[in-house]
């Protein structure tokens, strides 16, 4: 990269800073580190080195406080606790997951005007707005704030304290609600307090934001054990079938045996019909959301249209994965061709 496209670059940053000390240092933030991963770090030292130059000595202190435990950054303090955690000491990590989830919900609050978000793409960005039609200003926080959350959930969890674990979820679905895997660990807290109404709210509540086959077979597994739970057998079945569709796991056939020692009966596969007759049934819809697909159809036509191979390609997989759709796929391989044909050419050597 030439001096001039590089400062081409960071104009451009610099271009989209709003004024607002907190969410422009945390948008350069996010900038720099985006560039670091990009290897170009003379970009991402740059932007670091800009970021500091229109700081006070208080908005520094500040950037320390909200980026630190200690003389820690929030990020290193995760890593340790993760890596407890992996190890089984479960204890000395809780430890940890305790002052990550108190710094985060000191100093990430939410204010009348704006609130942080952990979102990990722009479908997720997208699917939010579409969602729930936000009013207020979004802020990218530093880290994955759900994340960090969610191993502490898991901490508790670990040590059956189950009932903590339950609003640290809720936590860390504020910051990113479209993301399944909080609501996922929800649904196993509510399965072993024996909270049968609350495991089906939160599966209909999680349904409409799954972006993946993964995630909408283990919905209709978890459906499949709901009614497992309240004797209704014939419905158990035709869910555990559906997941199978979406994802064969290996479990779910264990949890068709179950169901037929619970029926007394062999269990032959439901026809289509009686899969759609269960669905209903609960008020749920087969398939991938409409909003989901919306979302993601739109931004795969307008990476389309703007030759944005890369995205076109991760938007065109998850329309694949969710619908198994001929002309996705074929639109898929062609824009995987432009992309190998752009990085021939950005890269003739290789």
């Amino acid at each position: 990269m030439t001096e001039s496209e590089k400062n081409e670059v960071i104009e451009s940053v610099t271009k989209q800073l709003t004024g607002d000390f907190k969410q422009d240092i945390l948008f350069l933030q996010k900038q720099a580190e985006y560039y670091a991963s990009q290897d170009q770090m003379e970009i991402a030292n740059a932007l670091a080195e800009f970021a500091l130059s229109r700081m006070s000595q208080d908005q520094k202190d500040y950037l320390d406080k909200v980026l630190c435990i200690g003389d820690r950054r929030l990020d290193a303090v995760y890593g340790e606790a993760n890596r407890l955690t992996k190890q089984n000491q479960t204890a000395k990590s809780l430890t940890l997951t305790k002052q990550i989830y108190t710094h985060i919900t000191e100093n990430f609050k939410e204010t009348d005007t704006a609130r942080f978000f952990s979102f990990h793409n722009l479908l997720e960005s997208n699917l939010y707005y579409q969602l729930y039609h936000p009013t207020k200003n979004l802020m990218q926080a530093p880290f994955d704030l759900m994340l960090y959350l969610g191993l502490h959930a898991y901490n508790l969890v670990e040590v059956r304290r189950l009932e903590e674990a339950i609003p640290v979820l809720n936590e860390a679905i504020r910051y990113n609600p479209v993301c399944p895997d909080p609501r996922f660990e929800l649904a196993e807290i509510y399965k072993l307090m024996g909270e049968r109404q609350k495991l089906l709210e939160t599966i209909k509540e999680t349904l409409p934001i799954c972006t993946s086959s993964y995630a909408l077979s283990r919905c209709y597994t978890n459906m499949g054990y709901y009614c497992t739970e309240m004797k209704d057998y014939d419905s158990a079945v035709a869910f555990y079938f559906e997941s199978m569709i979406f994802c064969n796991h290996p479990a779910v056939r264990g949890e068709l045996q179950n169901v037929s020692q619970l029926m007394g009966k062999k269990i032959a596969p439901p026809t289509r019909e009686e899969v759609l007759a269960a669905f209903a049934k609960y008020e749920i819809p087969n398939g991938a959301g409409e909003e989901v697909m919306h979302t993601v159809t739109s931004l795969s036509n307008q990476a389309v249209e703007k030759k944005n191979w890369k995205e076109a390609v991760f938007y065109l997989h998850v329309i694949c994965d969710l619908t198994n759709d001929p002309a996705a796929q074929e639109l898929l391989t062609r824009c995987e061709s432009r992309l190998e044909e752009e990085k021939n050419n950005t890269n003739p050597e290789t």
